[in-house]
């Protein structure tokens, strides 16, 4: 009789792992060596033994509206190679591999490789220090953003427009050689959407699916998207189009974030209604309320009240410049805080209308963490390209930041950029194009404390806006 408590233990114990068999799923989720840190992209460590990185939305067709290259930059002083493999629409990934000497940038069309009406894109690299950013362009105009340096089974998206002068897409990623089954959640100003047609969608093997959100939430003015996966991990993009009949123009590119923060910097800022207006988008994907506050600094006047806002569990937000009392006119920097430990993800939009020779439209999500190092893979300062560069100091303690152009082999300080001074709790704007003239221009920026990194590139003469926080290394 006495050996009954023990086999009860067993028992108990083995139908304890027989239910956890159940429900965990038994393949394993596949590393490529990602970095864990931030909800954002960063640059692995210069001694990390791998490091990858997931470019999502693209195409491989000369002259489509989203033809996609990727900028590979080696912000260290050894030569790196790496393995990128294109994704088609149909038929099996491509691998090439890619030499990325020390100091320098690689720039690597999809249409030197394959045809197809969509591409993704894995770049594998053997060894850290080295970021991606995609570019896709085309007709409709071109935009820059960073890849994705890891998987996530969720991911999360402020702000997209579906009215009658919009196409919005997400792209879902699987890289991975299992299925992956996803859920799509969004939240409009009138309310939240859970398409039919989104919910249980399969991401086949090594593969990216592209859904027209504009064709499951049709007519919305803003779109937060959530994507959550039932099943193995994913990679989400967006692409904003806008055709120009109600005076928005141009694409926007964004990778979405994989996970709230409590904080997002927002280097810079400005509008002047109606050619050039701002506003913030925050999305809380919480169960709880979110209780934010905004805060703008100007470079001139005084500040503006912080803005205490409410975000309620699973929904969108937005501030326009007008509700926060910005005045216009003025360049500002600004922040947006989790008051009550409620995580949120936080977006700005920027749309241009012929201003200054100016036309596009551009999103970028903020900053959730600063650093010391920043790498910018792709832009360029030309009479084609305005590139500027917006640095943010949000400690309380004054810096100096430098910046060097990765030059064939050579880190090239670029004149007039060295030890540039910015004050604690500012911002200072820099015009790459008074310093120097370089295309591509891929850039390393060195601070003596943490400071936020934000890049603007302004097509000359063409349609085009990007805005885009820098990669910082982990």
């Amino acid at each position: 009789m006495r050996r009954w408590p023990a086999l009860l233990v067993l028992v108990v114990a083995i139908g304890a792992l027989v239910a956890a068999g159940a429900t965990h799923d038994p393949r394993p989720h596949p590393s490529f060596g990602r970095v864990a840190g931030p909800a954002m992209p960063v640059v692995a460590p210069a001694d990390a033994r791998a490091s990858s990185w997931f470019c999502a939305a693209g195409a491989a067709q000369e002259g489509a509206d989203l033809d996609l290259t990727v900028t590979v930059a080696n912000a260290t002083g050894e030569p790196r190679t790496a393995r990128v493999t294109w994704y088609p629409q149909a038929g099996d990934p491509a691998t090439r591999e890619v030499a990325v000497p020390a100091s320098d940038a690689v720039t690597v069309a999809a249409t030197s490789v394959l045809r197809s009406p969509t591409a993704s894109a894995l770049v594998e690299v053997d060894g850290g220090g080295v970021a991606v950013e995609h570019t896709v362009s085309g007709p409709v105009g071109r935009a820059t953003a960073p890849c994705a340096s890891e998987t996530s089974s969720t991911w999360y998206l402020p702000v997209g427009v579906t009215e009658r002068d919009a196409r919005e897409t997400l792209v879902l990623f699987n890289p991975f050689p299992a299925d992956a089954v996803v859920d799509l959640h969004f939240d409009t100003e009138s309310g939240k959407v859970n398409p039919p047609d989104g919910q249980g969608l399969p991401i086949p093997a090594r593969s990216a699916v592209h859904v027209q959100v504009t064709d499951l939430v049709r007519r919305r003015a803003v779109v937060a998207a959530e994507v959550v996966a039932r099943a193995g991990q994913v990679v989400v993009d967006r692409v904003q189009l806008f055709d120009g009949s109600v005076g928005r123009r141009g694409v926007a590119l964004n990778v979405a974030a994989p996970r709230g923060a409590l904080r997002w910097e927002f280097p810079d800022g400005l509008s002047t209604p109606p050619s050039v207006t701002t506003s913030w988008h925050v999305y809380n994907p919480a169960e709880e309320d979110a209780e934010i506050t905004l805060t703008v600094d100007p470079v001139a006047g005084e500040p503006p009240a912080p803005v205490d806002l409410t975000v309620p569990a699973r929904s969108q937000l937005t501030i326009s410049t007008e509700d926060a009392g910005v005045a216009a006119a003025v360049a500002h920097s600004s922040a947006i805080e989790s008051k009550n430990g409620v995580r949120i993800v936080a977006e700005r939009v920027v749309d241009v209308r012929t201003t200054n020779g100016r036309v596009g439209w551009s999103s970028m999500l903020g900053a959730p963490a600063s650093a010391s190092q920043w790498v910018l893979p792709a832009g360029a300062a030309t009479a084609k390209t305005d590139e500027w560069l917006v640095l943010r100091n949000p400690g309380t303690k004054d810096v100096t930041v430098s910046i060097v152009a990765l030059a064939r082999g050579v880190r090239l300080p670029v004149e007039g950029l060295q030890d540039v001074p910015v004050p604690a709790g500012g911002r200072v704007a820099l015009r790459l194009g008074d310093h120097i003239e370089r295309a591509p221009l891929p850039l390393l920026v060195t601070a003596t404390g943490r400071v936020v990194v934000e890049r603007d590139l302004y097509g000359v003469g063409r349609v085009g806006v990007s805005t885009v926080i820098g990669l910082p290394f982990a």
